[in-house]
């Protein structure tokens, strides 16, 4: 589990369910399981200094509209967000 934040809309998604630590992925794993398209880019930061917190930045190409990248956010929270029932 991750913090996964992108950049261009300040959206921060708590929770998001990773197959294994993002750390140990590469970043053509972790666009895959994003669903994330090529022009998205992808940082993991590891913040040990606060609690072993992993975040996953996302940052994307000017050229993508931004209804494009809100529709990426929406499917991310849907589908890799862990729900707590």
């Amino acid at each position: 589990m991750a913090t996964t934040v992108d950049q261009r809309t300040r959206i921060v998604i708590h929770g998001v369910a990773y197959p294994q630590d993002p750390r140990g992925m590469t970043t053509e794993e972790i666009r895959e399981h994003l669903f994330l398209p090529e022009e998205a880019a992808i940082e993991v930061l590891d913040h040990e200094d606060e609690g072993a917190l992993t975040e996953v930045g996302i940052s994307w190409a000017k050229s993508v509209d931004g209804k494009v990248v809100q529709d990426h956010i929406r499917r991310i929270i849907r589908e890799r967000m862990i729900h707590i029932v």
